[in-house]
C-alpha cells in the first residue's frame, strides 16, 4: 500500500506540473488578537496576557490551483504552509506544508486525492456544526476528542458525487508512525438540503501496538431565517496506546463523549453572533467539563473580519481540562476563563 501510494502521488503530481501557470493562485490567511486567560502555568494561578498567533485558525499561506484536462476531469492541488504572524516562525517546526498539501483528479465520478490533508470529521463537521475556534472553546481541545479536527500526510481521501441531498467519502492512511506502524481509516455520510445540513463520521487509528482509538462524531443545523441552531454529538473509544491523533505520549485506556448545542445569530449582513454550550463526561474516570462560549465574528469587508471570543470552562472534582495550551500543573476541579480579541485577513 505505501509503495502504491508513493507511485500514485508521484504519477498525480506529475500531471498536475503540466498545469499552465495561470491556472494557480495564491492563498493565505492571517489570523491573529490579543487573548487574556487566567488560572495558567505551573500553578494552575497564573493569569497569562498577549499576542495570539490564533483566535479562529492557525495563519498560512499557500499555493493552490486546478486544470482542466478534458474529458470532464480536472487535477487539482493545495499546498499550505501555516506561520505565526506574532513572530514569523512556521507553526510547525518539522513540516513545511502543515496545513495542507495533497494533489488529487475530480470528475463525473467524485474526486480523488493523495497526500497531507484534513479528516473528514474537519471537513464536514468543525465550522458547520461544532463551531470554530482555535484557542478557547473548540471540541476537539478536550483531551479525548483531538481527531474531530486532525490533519494526516500519507493518506487518501475520495468523495462521491452528490447524489440528490447526499454524499459520502472515505479516507485511508498507513505507516502512520516514523517505524512504519499506525494507520486510520475514516468514512463519512453528509446531507444538505435548503436549509437542513447533516454529517455523520466514523474514525479509527491503530496504534504503534495495534490498539485502537476510535471516534464516532454526529451533527446537525437547521436554518430559520437570521438563526440557525446547531447540535452536535461525539463518543471517543481510547485502549491503550500511542497515538498520533493524541500527541506523541502514551495514554490509558478511557470512554467519553461530549455533546455540542449552539446558534448562530446573523444580527445583519455583517455581524454574526454564536453561543455555544460543549458538556464533556469521561464515563471511565467518572468527571465531566462545561464550555460556555460567546462568538462575535463582524465581516467589515469581505476579505476582514473582527472577531470575539469569550469562553469559560468549569471542571468537575476530578477533571483538568483547560482552555490554554500552557496546562502544565493544572489543578483539577477549577473554572478558567478566556479572553480573545482579534482580526482575520483572508487572500
Amino acid at each position: 500500500m505505501q509503495s502504491t501510494f508513493k507511485l500514485g502521488a508521484i504519477a498525480l503530481a506529475a500531471t498536475l506540473c503540466s498545469a499552465a501557470m495561470a491556472d494557480m493562485k495564491i492563498t493565505g490567511v492571517i489570523d491573529g488578537g490579543y487573548v487574556t486567560t487566567n488560572k495558567t502555568g505551573s500553578s494552575a494561578n497564573k493569569t497569562i496576557s498577549g499576542a495570539a498567533s490564533s483566535i479562529l485558525g492557525v495563519s498560512n499561506v499557500g499555493i493552490s490551483g486546478d486544470k482542466d484536462f478534458g474529458d470532464g476531469a480536472t487535477g487539482f492541488f493545495n499546498f499550505q504552509a501555516g506561520f505565526k504572524p506574532t513572530d514569523g516562525k512556521m507553526s510547525d517546526t518539522s513540516t513545511l506544508f502543515s496545513r495542507n498539501a495533497y494533489v488529487g483528479l475530480k470528475g463525473s465520478a467524485g474526486s480523488v486525492s493523495l497526500g497531507r490533508q484534513w479528516n473528514l470529521n474537519d471537513d464536514w463537521l468543525v465550522g458547520s456544526v461544532f463551531k470554530g475556534g482555535y484557542n478557547a472553546g473548540a471540541v476537539f481541545k478536550f483531551s479525548e476528542f483531538d481527531a474531530i479536527s486532525d490533519i494526516y500526510s500519507k493518506s487518501i481521501k475520495y468523495v462521491t458525487p452528490t447524489m440528490g441531498a447526499f454524499q459520502g467519502a472515505v479516507m485511508y492512511a498507513s505507516a502512520l508512525n516514523d517505524d512504519n506502524s499506525g494507520s486510520l481509516s475514516n468514512i463519512g455520510l453528509k446531507y444538505a438540503d435548503g436549509p437542513i445540513y447533516a454529517a455523520a463520521t466514523v474514525f479509527n487509528e491503530k496504534s504503534t501496538t495495534d490498539t485502537t482509538y476510535k471516534l464516532t462524531t454526529m451533527g446537525a443545523s437547521y436554518t430559520m431565517g437570521a438563526y440557525k441552531p446547531r447540535i452536535g454529538y461525539a463518543s471517543s473509544d481510547i485502549a491503550a496506546g500511542t497515538f498520533v491523533s493524541l500527541g506523541t505520549s502514551a495514554v490509558a485506556a478511557t470512554k467519553a463523549n461530549v455533546t455540542n448545542l449552539g446558534i448562530d445569530y446573523a444580527v445583519n449582513p455583517k455581524l454574526t453572533v454564536s453561543l455555544d454550550s460543549l458538556k464533556r463526561k469521561n464515563t471511565t474516570l467518572s468527571n465531566d467539563s462545561t464550555v460556555t462560549r460567546l462568538l462575535a465574528i463582524y465581516a467589515w469587508r469581505p476579505d476582514v473580519a473582527f472577531v470575539g471570543n469569550v469562553a469559560r470552562i468549569t471542571n468537575s472534582s476530578t477533571a483538568s481540562q483547560s482552555l490554554s495550551s500552557e496546562s502544565s500543573g493544572w489543578v483539577a476541579g477549577q473554572s478558567q476563563q478566556s479572553v480573545a480579541m482579534g482580526v482575520r485577513v483572508t487572500f
